[in-house]
């Protein structure tokens, strides 16, 4: 698109009076084409509308204060793009935080498994698993039947969205939330059976 610098200074200057037709005309010449550059960083067409929107957003809240330099099209392309690496590197972030945790759950769960040796290490798993399953009962419904398919069934996060007609992202937002319930109710537990064993 080519840089028209009469109608980037009009359209900043009224932005910055808080014009909503300049701001609106701004939104209609970028917005498919800023969401289709979101989508080639994410791969996913909802999150792409999110950072587009969510970029326009802050343009209008931080209209007198803008200071764009090569006009509209280097700024949004810039913010998209920069938008679009901070929500991969959250992704990545949160995939590896999920995971580990996911993986303490079930150490935890498998703690001290039962030996013919020590009869009260049969005690302790019943014990462990009694507060996971209260733990587990704690969650709303559909944070804990996500967390199951997860978990017992071993399904993929798409797997899950597909078979409950919901977002990769809500899938994920849930799972993150039944892990972050889960350890703070038993890690207590398991920190006590350590202590005594």
């Amino acid at each position: 698109m080519m840089y028209d610098k009469e109608w980037d200074k009009r359209i900043k200057s009224g932005i910055m009076r808080g014009d909503h037709d300049c701001f609106r005309s701004l939104y209609r010449r970028f917005y498919s084409r800023l969401c289709q550059i979101a989508c080639n960083y994410t791969g996913r067409p909802e999150i792409a509308e999110e950072i587009v929107q969510d970029t326009f957003l802050k343009l209008w809240e931080d209209r007198r204060d803008i200071n764009i330099q090569g006009g509209f099209h280097s700024y949004l392309f810039i913010a998209v793009r920069n938008k679009s690496l901070n929500y991969l590197k959250h992704l990545i972030t949160e995939r590896r935080y999920s995971s580990e945790k996911l993986q303490h759950i079930h150490t935890s769960i498998n703690y001290l498994h039962v030996s013919q040796e020590d009869g009260s290490s049969i005690l302790i798993s019943e014990e462990m698993e009694r507060s996971f399953k209260e733990a587990l009962e704690s969650l709303p419904p559909k944070c804990r039947e996500i967390f199951l398919l997860r978990r017992q069934e071993g399904l993929k996060h798409s797997e899950i969205a597909a078979e409950l007609s919901l977002s990769q992202n809500t899938v994920q937002r849930q799972i993150s939330i039944a892990i972050e319930k889960l350890t703070s109710k038993l890690l207590p537990v398991i920190r006590e059976k350590i202590r005594k064993s």
